[in-house]
């Protein structure tokens, strides 16, 4: 079976299918610290890639598209290839502007509008300097530079894209950031200024989701028509380590009836693996996503608790939940062991590939992702 069928029949729980063995990612930083470690070097990554940046581990979507893929660690353990990112854009397409860059640091405005400071000294996700909404009058100038020219959108040669997915051997999602019901408004306000415009400006968030829920409807009713799509990826991360950052009723009065309308939307075009990324404590979270129609949940951080969910949701989809803590420097070939056979007692019950969740950091060394990853491996396809 190709790494597509594998997806599907896991996420469909197949009990006959094999599951995949597959890595979401690993930041460009980590490969090359494994470069010195061990990994044969099969393809350098490029000079102008920070260490921060992420390594997919999926195959290209196209050929000729230029996304930083992993070229050495799947082909070492031929691995599956991961969920491939299709290419959407729901920004107001605002020219990015240079207003600082030396050796230490740059700071840029994006095509959202938001003014990021990146280090070029450590690996990391952009700080945001400052956000471009603030208030209702300021979405309402924002909402000004959309159009509805969706063709423009799709990626070039589409006819040919179309095509030649068709017969492509490996799954495809789309989505992720920064689409969420959620996540969408906070990327665009930041924490503070969502938080409080719930009590504060009720209105604008509602317009803000409504706005662009029927925008990506229009715009993504162009992609599904042409293209099967595998899986979509809903971004939340709405969630630290104590819990969720809004309350049952907020999420059921601020959330619910757009997840709803969407999914309604989304099973016009035979979408059956309906993902949420949330990361941090989602317990109570969880039943909340599945009364609106999700049906899987992406990662499943080490503050959860892997099998108590599969327990609870035993019909949930679940990716991820291997704790990358347990292939850090200093730990033991028992506790890889423990982790592993933590998370195949839940792969035994279907519905979920196991993998280390997010990129994989360069604290876990090549020696410990070996043993991990070859284990692991051969008792996959037992």
């Amino acid at each position: 079976m190709n790494s597509r069928e594998k997806f599907n029949a896991v996420m469909s729980f197949d009990d006959n299918s094999p599951n995949m063995k597959a890595e979401f990612g690993y930041w460009a930083g980590t490969i090359r610290t494994w470069f010195d470690q061990g990994l044969p070097r099969l393809h350098n990554i490029p000079d102008n890639v920070l260490d921060g940046e992420l390594v997919r581990g999926a195959l290209l979507l196209h050929p000729e598209n230029d996304e930083l893929i992993d070229k050495n660690v799947l082909p070492y353990f031929k691995l599956d290839s991961y969920l491939a990112k299709f290419p959407f854009d729901i920004s107001p397409r605002l020219g990015s502007k240079i207003i600082k860059d030396n050796e230490r640091e740059k700071i840029y405005t994006d095509k959202y509008g938001l003014t990021n400071k990146v280090s070029k000294e450590c690996a990391g996700i952009p700080m945001v300097l400052d956000y471009p909404i603030k208030n209702s009058k300021d979405f309402n100038d924002y909402k000004k530079y959309y159009d509805d020219n969706f063709q423009t959108r799709l990626p070039e040669n589409w006819d040919d894209l179309v095509e030649y997915l068709k017969y492509r051997e490996f799954p495809i999602r789309l989505g992720g950031n920064p689409l969420g019901f959620s996540f969408l408004a906070r990327h665009l306000m930041g924490e503070v200024g969502y938080m409080t415009s719930l009590f504060d400006d009720p209105g604008l968030i509602r317009d803000m989701n409504r706005f662009y829920l029927d925008y990506v409807k229009d715009y993504w009713s162009l992609i599904l028509k042409d293209i099967e799509i595998d899986c979509i990826f809903i971004l939340e991360d709405m969630a630290y380590r104590s819990g969720s950052f809004i309350s049952r009723e907020m999420f059921r009065e601020f959330l619910s009836p757009y997840y709803i309308e969407f999914i309604d939307f989304l099973k016009q075009f035979n979408i059956k693996n309906i993902i949420v990324d949330c990361d941090g404590l989602i317990d109570e979270l969880i039943p909340l996503w599945i009364e609106v129609g999700v049906n899987g949940i992406f990662p499943i951080e080490a503050v959860n608790d892997l099998v108590r969910i599969r327990e609870q949701y035993p019909g949930l989809k679940l990716l991820g939940g291997f704790d990358k803590k347990s292939l850090f420097a200093g730990s033991s070939r028992e506790i890889i062991d423990e982790e592993i056979d933590r998370v195949i007692s839940v792969t035994e019950k279907g519905g979920y590939i196991p993998h280390v969740d997010h990129a994989v950091s360069a604290d876990v060394t090549w020696d410990n992702f070996k043993y991990y990853r070859f284990k692991l491996n051969e008792i996959l396809d037992k």
